[in-house]
């Protein structure tokens, strides 16, 4: 499983640096990649019986081939038969299959494409080929598309990679799970190379692929809840949170307030605190989270908050400082940007303890980043971050001084039960409900079809200084269409003058700084992006949110993205647009947005409307760092795993695997 890509037959450099962007560094990374749907291939239907718009199989001997036009819109067009009749194959922009020895004339081929009736003759466009001796009947999978690879040169690259799998290859739980499971690499072939299409066996070999990941995962959680139980330092002994909370512009809310006394108690206590803040989409965690970082520096130790992006980082940095200025603190921002000399000269401040409050990105974990006394690590967004790392900046402590106070802090909404589990080594506050002066965000789901009126209210909200969210579901063109660039060229048609830009999570961190500020600012009026907008980002004068494919997110992740609007007085507006594939049950779904606001209770719907899901190849990363798992779809498993952990040391190698995007930043 750890073998390299380049050992793959088909990958050379180019394409392996192309992988490595897309987090594909393995041959194990590949396999997990896996299918989305599968294709009954095992007939060949005469050409005479094909029917019109439903895909198919064929088998003919090429009568014809000849080309038209010139350079790039080369069209190619074959003329096939069999024994029943003909059929006419368009190949666009394809002008290097003229020289193709395998598609002469006499040449047999086998093809598979979406039949079409035209003009009284049958025609496919862009099917997919191959050489009739090398078609193979049986059950074809289909994937995404990857790092700019059709799901056919995918598929190609995955049958290599299983022929390299050693036979003796196995899992440290396959024995652990013997009695009810399939070993991990025959689970992993029964996906990818399956003998039918019977979806309980399917769904079987699915589950054992994310037992291994989840109960590695619960391991972990469960030993670093046993580390969390030790003495820490008591912060009682200090007014400026008291001074603080008299100070803000409002009462707490109730929830803040509850948040805020279990936190304090916590802190107080002399026992190291260990608590997860789950607190819904502008709910004012930051309020709790300043009164807890200037009790620390109240008792003459540092606090530092952990923050997953420069621009998050950055509008911290701008909020607290305006609420500990008063109170004679200054809090100073530590990122991957932060010049040389100004980062020399903080490092020196943080090492002698005149600096006591700090917020930064992941540049807060490096080795030469040493605190005289840390006393409170705070992590936003805690999901965005691995285990390691939310314990990376609480683990920097000198030696001789008690632990370090560990807050993390997450707008995903998440059933309590399931927090429970995923985050076992926390204890838990909730904070639900809205601060005062924030209206709702009006919600409705729309229909693709419905484009013209949307493109006029959205001038109407550019007219009135507003800002605007366009979120797409992924960031390549591929075959299954909406990519981030192709929506920014259509937009900036419709609206020239609003600096359309695009965003997504593989831009080098500079671009996505720079497009983010360019939104913030007002420079750019309409960001395109992928879902790394859930996270944070306060931009408001950002009125209206549209999301495609709305079918596609959990109702928990549309409500983290809704949230990104309707964060001044003015009103905020959320478009869901269904796509055209969208069942039934999906737009049921979609309008429990539409009168419910509280993200708990989204996440209890979701859990109830989504149940066990489909196991098969639907899952991409984010949540909590994990592969192949999904809150909502797998929480039967997620609660099974927690009440039943089997004793199990998952070795260095295992970790690595399976927790490797929960060990980087976006």
């Amino acid at each position: 499983m750890a073998l390299p890509l380049s050992t793959v037959k088909g990958v050379g450099p180019a394409l392996e640096k192309r992988l490595h962007q897309r987090d594909i560094r393995t041959l194990g990374d590949l396999l997990l990649h896996l299918p989305k749907d599968y294709i009954d291939d095992r007939q060949l239907s005469p050409i005479a019986q094909l029917c019109d718009g439903v895909s198919a199989r064929i088998q003919g001997r090429i009568l014809t081939k000849e080309a038209r036009g010139y350079g790039k819109k080369r069209q190619v067009i074959i003329l096939l038969a069999d024994d029943s009749g003909r059929i006419r194959l368009n190949f666009f922009h394809s002008g290097y299959m003229m020289s193709d020895a395998r598609l002469s004339e006499g040449r047999e081929i086998a093809v598979r494409g979406v039949a079409e009736r035209w003009q009284g003759q049958w025609q496919m466009t862009h099917p997919e080929w191959c050489v009739s001796e090398a078609f193979q009947p049986g059950y074809q999978p289909v994937y995404r598309a990857l790092a700019g690879l059709s799901g056919k040169r995918i598929a190609t690259l995955i049958r290599q990679a299983l022929t390299l799998l050693p036979v003796a290859a196995s899992s440290p739980l396959d024995a652990v799970l013997a009695a009810t499971a399939s070993p991990l690499r025959q689970a992993l072939r029964e996906l990818h190379q399956p003998h039918d299409l019977d979806s309980e066996a399917l769904n079987r070999a699915a589950v054992r692929l994310k037992c291994e990941e989840l109960i590695l995962y619960l391991q972990l959680m469960r030993e670093k809840k046993r580390q969390a139980d030790c003495p820490a330092v008591s912060l009682q002994a200090e007014t400026s949170s008291r001074l603080m909370h008299q100070s803000l512009p409002f009462e707490l809310t109730d929830a803040q307030a509850s948040a805020w006394s279990d936190i304090s108690t916590d802190l107080n206590s002399g026992k190291r605190m260990h608590r997860l803040l789950q607190g819904d989409v502008g709910a004012g965690k930051t309020w709790v989270a300043a009164l807890a970082m200037i009790k620390a520096a109240g008792c003459g130790y540092q606090a530092a908050l952990l923050a997953p992006t420069e621009v998050l980082a950055k509008q911290h940095a701008e909020t607290l400082q305006a609420l500990f200025a008063p109170l004679g603190f200054t809090i100073k921002l530590l990122t991957g940007s932060t010049r040389a000399k100004e980062r020399r000269e903080l490092l020196a401040e943080l090492g002698s303890g005149e600096l006591k409050l700090i917020v930064g990105t992941h540049a807060l974990l490096s080795e030469d980043v040493v605190f005289n006394h840390l006393a409170l690590a705070l992590v936003d967004e805690q999901h965005r971050f691995g285990v390691r790392q939310r314990w990376g900046l609480a683990d920097k402590k000198r030696d001789g001084h008690q632990a370090v106070h560990l807050l993390g802090m997450t707008a995903t909404p998440i059933p309590r039960t399931l927090a429970l589990a995923l985050y076992g080594d926390m204890d838990l506050s909730i904070m639900r409900g809205m601060p005062p002066g924030r209206k709702p965000v009006e919600t409705r789901v729309i229909a693709s079809d419905k484009m013209k009126s949307l493109i006029a209210g959205m001038q109407r909200i550019l007219d009135a200084e507003g800002r605007i969210y366009w979120i797409v579901p992924r960031i390549d063109e591929d075959e299954d269409g909406l990519s981030v660039d192709q929506r920014v060229e259509l937009l900036k048609r419709y609206f020239p003058d609003a600096n359309v830009l695009g965003l997504h999570g593989r831009m080098k961190s500079g671009d996505k700084n720079g497009a983010l500020e360019a939104f913030t600012t007002g420079v750019c009026k309409m960001l395109v992006s992928t879902t790394v907008v859930e996270v944070g980002v306060n931009v408001p004068e950002a009125r209206l949110i549209v999301i495609e494919e709305a079918e596609s997110y959990g109702l928990a992740q549309l409500h983290q993205l809704r949230g990104r609007v309707g964060r001044s007085s003015e009103q905020g507006y959320c478009m869901l647009i269904a796509g055209d594939a969208a069942s039934e049950g999906s737009r049921t779904r979609l309008n429990q947005m539409v009168n419910t606001h509280d993200g708990l209770e989204l996440a209890e719907a979701d859990l109830a409307l989504r149940g066990s899901g489909d196991a098969v190849g639907t899952r991409q990363h984010g949540d909590a760092g994990f592969r192949l798992l999904n809150m909502a779809e797998d929480a039967t498993l997620i609660r099974y795993w927690f009440e039943n952990l089997p004793d199990f040391d998952p070795g260095e190698e295992m970790q690595r695997f399976w927790r490797p995007f929960a060990e980087s930043t976006d």
